[in-house]
């Protein structure tokens, strides 16, 4: 069972169970509405263990690998009670059909996400020719590592809150923390303490919410062709 401090007075998670996040209750400015321990966290260090053979592949390839790894285990995961909750379909331009795409046109967003499309495609081939003798390609399916990868663009964190000392380009899933939907200018504080085993992240209101509003995270300024 995945151990967090979340105070249900202030988190609920909509009733549609499509990630959104409300207040439950009134939450005060400079108010700690909830906190996630580093050992529940989904971290590279972790997937690199369950595929110490892809040494050579990115961050986001060696997660999105382990993500599809874990949601094939079902409830044997320890991570299940948070996989469980994540939406089935995550709508990043990845996933448009050629009739969304065609309004894509000469904009790019078009060009970025074939480009990117591809780039990913490539690395999952490659991991998999890797890993021929370890997986089932049949289960390890390119829809499967897809919404894995979409998963992880959509709601990483950086490693570096984790551990302050890491420089290299990392990334890491906080269960439930991710949950709130990113809204510019939501005036919220990510504040760690501890070491990488014994730490914990915890967030920080910086304005009121009202009880039944939706509360937001604040990933900072993304543009429209961004796409990880």
């Amino acid at each position: 069972m995945l151990q967090t401090h979340i105070d249900r007075r202030y988190f609920l998670l909509d009733s549609d169970n499509v990630g959104s996040v409300y207040a439950n209750d009134t939450v005060q400015e400079n108010e700690a509405f909830a906190t996630v321990p580093f050992r529940i966290a989904i971290t590279e260090p972790v997937a690199r263990k369950a595929f110490p053979m892809l040494e050579g592949f990115s961050c986001r390839t060696v997660l999105s690998l382990f993500l599809v790894q874990q949601k094939l285990l079902g409830n044997q995961s320890f991570y299940a009670p948070y996989l469980d909750i994540l939406p089935d379909h995550i709508m990043t331009p990845f996933f448009y059909n050629d009739e969304d795409l065609h309004y894509l046109t000469n904009t790019n967003i078009a060009n970025t996400v074939k480009e990117r499309k591809q780039a990913i495609y490539q690395d999952y081939e490659r991991a998999l020719q890797v890993l021929a003798d370890t997986v089932n390609k049949q289960e390890y399916t390119w829809e499967r590592f897809l919404w894995a990868y979409s998963v992880l663009s959509s709601r990483a964190f950086p490693y570096s809150l984790v551990d302050p000392q890491h420089t290299e380009g990392s990334e890491v899933l906080f269960p439930l923390l991710d949950a709130l939907n990113h809204k510019p200018n939501t005036k919220i504080t990510w504040v760690r303490s501890g070491d990488e085993e014994t730490g914990t992240l915890t967030f920080v209101s910086g304005q009121q919410v009202a009880a039944g509003e939706q509360m937001y995270n604040n990933y900072g300024p993304k543009s429209n062709e961004e796409c990880k």
